[in-house]
């Protein structure tokens, strides 16, 4: 009697990648869309000693002040006549903006009280920042 030899055959098989890519892009679109993006001053800011806990909110528009009170808006620095029309435009793209005065610690109050007022007169919701 002969053996017969059988041939084991693997079938090849392929993993389908598909539907995995389709969930991974639709998180990628979600993740994009439903992200807050903050607008950062683009100064870095020496704050004052003392530290109250003022800002709870997390503020879509950052406007900084430095010590030689210029007003830095999205990392440049923008003259006083320029800033409100710059929080207008920033209001027109996000209509539930809330916005943070970062004051260095040697610049002009008044400097910065003008920019809150500008926040106010363009509806705007702002505090200014404080905390280390």
């Amino acid at each position: 009697m002969a053996r017969r030899r059988t041939e084991n055959h693997a079938e090849d098989v392929e993993m389908d990648m598909t539907p995995m890519l389709d969930v991974v892009f639709i998180l990628l679109i979600f993740f994009i869309v439903t992200a807050v993006f903050v607008k950062e001053p683009g100064v870095d800011v020496t704050k004052p000693f003392w530290t109250p806990d003022l800002v709870t909110t997390k503020p879509s528009i950052m406007v900084g002040v430095s010590n030689e009170s210029v007003v830095w808006i999205n990392k440049n620095p923008i003259p006083m006549n320029a800033v409100k029309a710059e929080l207008a435009k920033m209001k027109a793209e996000n209509p539930k903006a809330e916005g943070v005065i970062r004051g260095d610690h040697k610049a002009n109050i008044g400097v910065v009280l003008d920019v809150q007022d500008m926040f106010v007169e363009v509806g705007i919701p702002v505090e200014i920042s404080v905390d280390n």
